[in-house]
């Protein structure tokens, strides 16, 4: 008799409460198999690296690294794996910044069981972007909008920059900074400058609004 492998999955999620009732809720699936839940961005890069999961299920706003973040590093160590991003905010430009940041998927909070469920089935057998909550034609024209500008002043930005950038915008002084990333001060000071001139900024109110309105950044609700 041929056993049908399980999908292994892995579930981001800042809140107790929602990862583990994905964990839980999901787990009741025989297809799926939880390998693992973490609680921020950073854990989840550690964790997809470390456990290989087929899908992760993760979340947008999240404390340290976001959910965009983490899967920009996350696909550049691993293209294959499947990432469905999950968050309350139907926003398009957060859509655009999910779909440009590499991953697989956008799904709100609010979806139905079905639609979690049918989220990852689709993402592992489809190219296409799954997003339920914009409608084809309107999903298109914001995947490709007509206007970049500033879609593509953000793509010359770093990885470590749009980092920075998150923990600026979460209040966190230079020295802070420097203490989670494993840096001096002076190399924040250094990519703080760069980051002003790549964006062509004087200030870090300026820099902290541009990141909201782009999407680099994400506040709580």
């Amino acid at each position: 008799m041929i056993t049908q492998e399980k999908i292994s999955i892995l579930i981001a999620d800042d809140h107790d409460l929602v990862r583990r009732g994905l964990v839980l809720i999901l787990g009741l699936f025989p297809e799926f198999k939880i390998v693992g839940d973490v609680k921020d961005g950073r854990e989840a890069v550690d964790a997809a690296l470390q456990l290989r999961p087929t899908v992760i299920i993760m979340d947008l706003n999240m404390p340290n690294l976001n959910g965009i973040e983490a899967t920009r590093i996350i696909k550049k160590h691993d293209p294959s794996v499947k990432i469905l991003i999950v968050s309350a905010y139907q926003d398009d430009s957060y859509v655009l910044q999910v779909f440009r940041g590499g991953a697989n998927g956008y799904l709100l909070k609010s979806s139905s069981l079905d639609q979690f469920k049918d989220g990852i089935q689709h993402i592992l057998q489809e190219y296409a972007f799954y997003c339920p909550h914009l409608d084809k034609q309107t999903l298109q024209s914001v995947l490709h909008p007509a206007e970049l500008s500033s879609l593509d002043t953000i793509e010359h930005l770093t990885a470590r920059e749009r980092e920075i950038i998150q923990l600026i915008a979460e209040s966190k002084s230079h020295q802070e900074i420097a203490e989670k990333l494993h840096i001096s001060v002076r190399t924040v000071d250094t990519h703080h400058g760069n980051i002003l001139r790549k964006l062509n900024m004087h200030d870090t109110v300026s820099l902290v609004t541009f990141a909201i309105k782009n999407g680099l950044v994400i506040l709580s609700k």
